[in-house]
């Protein structure tokens, strides 16, 4: 039986974008409608917050210590967690009014990739219901940014763009769609996308949101509203479930001593009644190690 334990004692809305800190040793993730970062060293237990002007939706290294990245809004910030020095590295100008950036992460070239969504975050944290099915919401796009801050424009017509891992040799990304419950597969030819494939859909527990990438080239795809995380094979087919102790489970990344412990974010907002330990951090040996993060530049 798998040991899920809870690491701290924060209690975000929405904790997202789990990034591991090799050198640091310690766990950053982002609580969106929180609009903040938070850092855990891991072995002390010390938690750390900063506060942000919109809502923070990913943390990823840079190949430029301390540098971090930080999706804000609609906004990429190169961030100095040191200092709390913030510097604009790109603004999503021709993005639709009312959209903010969701999940996103580093690919093995160095490249960031951030998807886009109709904002549900008001000014003050909370949550705005959308209607997912009208047109209208599905606004959401995907892009490449580049470490000169040269931006590509990949997909759109997306509603909630989640999940963005490559496999262990970094020609497959996989990313996917929480709305339509499905997450795709794309050829990957020198940094180009290719006709995309289903690579896993339907699946009746939730929906999928964030996900990490295992070093046999598994994938972990975390399940909100469905109270579980799902190990998919390469191939697609459903290999192992593994159950959660709260219902809204948003992100998960690979991090501690040769990648072999898995973080786990989740969420409070629209978790039931009766679950205290909703919004916090976990984690568990899953019995397989992760892949390292890639740096952004």
């Amino acid at each position: 039986m798998t040991t899920i334990r809870c690491i701290t004692e924060a209690r975000s809305l929405v904790a997202e974008g789990p990034l591991w800190h090799p050198e640091e040793q310690s766990l950053y993730w982002a609580d969106i409608n929180g609009m903040r970062v938070y850092r855990l060293d891991v072995s002390s237990g010390r938690e750390q917050f900063w506060q942000f002007a919109g809502p923070v939706s990913a943390v990823c290294l840079t190949r430029t210590a301390p540098w971090l990245l930080v999706a804000c809004g609609m906004t990429v910030l190169r961030w100095n967690p040191t200092t709390d020095e913030r510097i604009v590295l790109v603004e999503f100008a021709n993005e639709p009014a009312g959209n903010r950036l969701n999940d996103a992460a580093v690919a093995p070239d160095g490249t960031f990739w951030a998807g886009t969504m109709r904002n549900n975050v008001d000014a003050d944290g909370g949550h705005i219901e959308l209607d997912w099915a009208a047109a209208a919401n599905r606004t959401g796009s995907l892009y490449c940014v580049t470490a000169q801050g040269d931006v590509s424009h990949r997909a759109k017509e997306l509603a909630i763009p989640n999940t963005m891992v490559w496999s262990p040799e970094g020609k497959t990304m996989i990313t996917g769609d929480s709305i339509d419950n499905v997450l795709w597969a794309y050829g990957d030819s020198d940094g180009t996308l290719l006709e995309r494939r289903v690579f896993a859909e339907g699946f009746p527990r939730g929906v999928p949101d964030g996900s990490a990438m295992d070093s046999m080239g598994f994938v972990w795809n975390c399940r909100y509203f469905g109270g579980c995380i799902v190990r998919y094979a390469p191939s697609g087919a459903v290999d192992r479930v593994v159950e959660m102790p709260v219902t809204n489970i948003t992100n998960c990344v690979f991090g501690g001593d040769g990648f072999e412990t898995l973080f786990v974010t989740t969420a409070a907002v629209g978790a039931p009644a009766g679950e205290p330990l909703a919004g916090a951090i976990f984690s568990f040996e899953p019995g397989v190690s992760g892949l390292a993060p890639y740096r952004f530049g």
